[in-house]
């Protein structure tokens, strides 16, 4: 099934995507699945996609291990306001999203770091 199909059969079911899920390395979809995702880069740069979520849906990405010296992701929602790219270049970088609805999408709510938050641009 796809992102799409997941996300419309759990707003038809009223179901916020809760719980962890791991993401290895070359995965270029973030799952809106669940409420955390813990993304591990290769040795290379990812450009990582993010379809629509559910209205109201929280969304968590961390950067748990990098595969190399440039193993970043940039993270690219289908739809988002107030930025355009964010990206997550240091172990424990994490942002943190919500999603509005179908025309504002994406929003940030936080971005923390070890040593600097995530870059929004």
């Amino acid at each position: 099934m796809s992102s799409h199909n997941v996300q419309k059969e759990l707003q038809r079911l009223g179901v916020q995507p809760r719980g962890n899920v791991d993401v290895a390395a070359d995965v270029l979809v973030i799952p809106i699945t669940h409420s955390v995702v813990s993304k591990t880069t290769g040795s290379d740069e990812e450009l990582c996609s993010l379809a629509d979520g559910i209205p109201g849906q929280e969304l968590t990405i961390v950067l748990v291990a990098v595969g190399g010296a440039s193993g970043d992701i940039i993270l690219t929602p289908a739809t988002m306001t107030g930025f355009a790219t964010i990206l997550l270049d240091d172990v424990k970088a994490t942002i943190t999203l919500k999603y509005i609805d179908d025309t504002v999408g994406w929003v940030v709510l936080g971005a923390t770091g070890t040593a600097a938050p995530p870059l929004i641009t």
